[in-house]
């Protein structure tokens, strides 16, 4: 798993696999885990206009359908817990993947330090 790779995780109750685009460096992916962020189409509107979240068009990275990035929920995944069974859907750019540190810039921010 390289950095910007988007992949799914397996269905959820309902059936639908959910992206995730993998953020960690690629130094740091050899091991049993890496950090990814999960994309949501849901509130496009609402999301879209959020600093924490990146907002991807269908066709970016190989995306089915236009969505965001959840910059503010970040997590650690088992790769056991993503597929790899197929290929990823794609791979974002460098300024795609600038969208998305951008975002998560905002999401860790704390504005009340004055430093």
């Amino acid at each position: 798993m390289q950095r910007g790779q988007i992949y799914t995780l397996p269905p959820d109750e309902d059936g639908k696999e959910r992206p995730v685009v993998i953020v960690s460096r690629d130094n740091l992916n050899a091991g049993h885990s890496v950090l990814a962020i999960p994309f949501t189409s849901q509130q496009l509107d609402k999301r879209g206009k959020q600093p924490w979240c990146a907002l991807f068009r269908a066709g970016e990275g190989g995306l089915s359908k236009d969505c965001v990035a959840r910059c503010d929920q970040i997590t650690l995944f088992r790769k056991a817990d993503i597929n790899t069974s197929k290929p990823p859907l794609g791979r974002l750019t460098a300024a795609q993947m600038q969208r998305i540190v951008d975002a998560v810039r905002h999401a860790i921010r704390d504005d009340t330090l004055h430093v």
